[in-house]
């Protein structure tokens, strides 16, 4: 698979996750970044040649893994962690109360 294939497939893996996540949990959280990919092609002593080799790849995401920003060394890594995410997205059952917020979100005995 190209680098441009992977890409492809992960944007795709992204965006049909999301799109289960926000049909079914329209008032759970996100942010305005959700999604965004960047890539990084080193400086100039890791990249002499001009050949855009990958030295890092991040996505923002607040609402799939741990953290809002997770960074991976190569394509591979970043496909593979997202397919993790849009797997257990794709498994994920929403049980939503009147307002549309998930019954766990209030699963809070503090909180009457």
């Amino acid at each position: 698979m190209t680098n441009r294939e992977k890409l492809v497939q992960i944007r795709k893996l992204l965006k049909e996750a999301y799109d289960h996540y926000f049909d079914n949990c329209q008032d759970c959280g996100c942010k305005s970044g959700e999604g965004h990919i960047s890539l990084e092609f080193g400086n100039y002593w890791e990249d002499p040649n001009c050949e855009l080799n990958i030295t890092s790849v991040c996505i923002s995401s607040y609402v799939f893994g741990p953290h809002r920003t997770h960074c991976f060394n190569t394509l591979d890594e970043a496909l593979a962690e997202v397919s993790k995410w849009h797997e257990e997205e794709m498994k994920t059952v929403y049980t939503l109360d009147d307002e549309g917020y998930p019954t766990s979100y209030w699963a809070n005995p503090d909180y009457e």
